[in-house]
């Protein structure tokens, strides 16, 4: 599948200028920003979201239900426990959940061969689960790695968890995400070196 490079280079205009916004307003992780820089300076590909990992304390009415999630508390960085534990205090019904999310890349790409070239990268890279996919009018690269853990906390007002886990799981989430920010330094040196 390839697409009509006209209509890809439209979308990729319509894409970076609604990131300039998002970078005007402080919406992107600074962290990933020389890596978006890197790929939306080639022809063939435009990032369309991107997050250099993060922790969340996220409260559910119930499992999957993400359209009425609340964020109590997200971090693109390391923690404390005592941040955690203020959080918690905000907590007050449905299902409350300790996240760690590795960084994450959507890119677009005019043709799937430029899209392999780019999972191959991720891959090498230590992004494992990298890969595309195709549709009616785009093919989008997820780049993506294995750091992730969640852990449900709380149900229903009851915490379930001692302050003893919650220090182990703060611990597991901090070096979940120096992972992670491990691997976006070699995808930003591959891409920098690539062919």
């Amino acid at each position: 599948m390839q697409q009509n490079t006209a209509m890809f280079s439209q979308f990729k205009i319509q894409t970076l200028t609604k990131l300039q916004n998002a970078i005007k307003k402080n919406e992107v992780d600074e962290k990933v920003r020389p890596i978006i820089d890197i790929i939306n300076d080639l022809d063939s590909y435009v990032t369309t979201s991107s997050c250099a990992g993060r922790i969340i304390l996220m409260q559910l009415p119930e499992v999957g239900d993400k359209k009425n999630a609340i964020f109590l508390g997200k971090w693109h960085r390391s923690i404390k426990f005592s941040e955690i534990k203020d959080t918690l205090e905000t907590y007050d019904d449905g299902q409350l959940w300790f996240i760690t999310q590795s960084p994450i890349f959507h890119i677009a790409a005019e043709a799937i061969n430029d899209a392999d070239n780019l999972v191959k990268l991720g891959i090498c890279s230590g992004f494992k689960h990298s890969g595309f996919k195709t549709g009616k009018k785009r093919i989008i690269v997820e780049i993506c790695s294995t750091e992730r853990m969640d852990v449900p906390i709380a149900v229903n007002k009851n915490v379930y968890v001692s302050d003893e886990y919650l220090e182990l799981l703060v611990e597991f989430g901090n070096d979940l995400l120096i992972r992670g920010h491990k691997k976006l330094e070699k995808l930003l040196t591959m891409l920098k070196t690539r062919d």
